[in-house]
């Protein structure tokens, strides 16, 4: 019988080695396509923007990222974020993968199928460990695609409003934060009514009362979208 449980343990025992072997090894598959330094934000943004950031991705209280690893992922995606007990796991995810799309999109644009899928997990871990949760969300606000042929809360604000971003209104900085979760879906010329609920949706959560929501008076400086019909 001690031979028995001896064979079962230690059949376990490789079977777990093997299981942790062959997810880190897709891991180091995934991260050999990246550059070995990550790219890091040309700018740094007052807590202001980045606490505006943190709410448009249902952050409550200090914004953080999670340290993950292989396996935490794994366990992660098995539980499900969604049902995880702590409310911002979420949004702790969001700020981490959000970013690393966007690095393998510009560092490793000739991947495709599964090991581009594995290159913007490695990213998503890296990323997790080796930047702060305000490197990372500089580099979200520096980078993201905004439409209107602008990258980035910089270019942004020139073609949405006209002024240098560090003239922009608190409202105007709702207003574009709210667009990176996608420009074109939430355009406020040719959707309205996806726009007006996705800023309120952001003010709210960064706690901007409804009673003070007001788009006419606050996004006067907003430009139409120039094909808008």
């Amino acid at each position: 019988m001690g031979g028995w449980l001896k064979g079962i343990v230690g059949a376990a025992l490789l079977l777990t080695g093997c299981f942790v072997c062959f997810f880190y090894g897709l891991y180091w598959y995934g991260a050999s396509a990246l550059p070995q330094e990550l790219p890091r934000a040309q700018r740094s943004y007052p807590d202001e923007v980045r606490a505006i950031y943190w709410a448009s991705l249902g952050g409550e209280g200090p914004m953080r990222a999670e340290r993950l690893d292989p396996l935490k992922l794994i366990w992660l995606v098995f539980r499900g974020v969604q049902h995880d007990r702590r409310p911002n796991l979420v949004s702790e995810y969001d700020l981490s993968s959000s970013v690393s799309r966007q690095i393998v999109l510009e560092h490793t644009p000739d991947l495709r199928g599964a090991r581009w899928h594995l290159a913007g997990i490695a990213a998503t871990i890296r990323v997790s460990n080796e930047r702060s949760a305000e490197q990372i969300a500089d580099f979200a606000l520096d980078r993201a695609w905004m439409g209107r042929d602008a990258r980035g809360l910089g270019e942004a604000s020139h073609a949405y409003f006209g002024v240098p971003f560090e003239q922009t209104t608190q409202a105007e900085r709702i207003a574009l934060i709210a667009l990176m979760r996608g420009p074109s879906y939430f355009d406020p010329s040719r959707n309205p009514e996806r726009f007006r609920s996705r800023y309120a949706y952001v003010a709210q959560q960064f706690g901007v009362s409804a009673t003070d929501i007001d788009l006419q008076r606050d996004l006067v400086r907003l430009k139409p979208t120039a094909t808008a019909r």
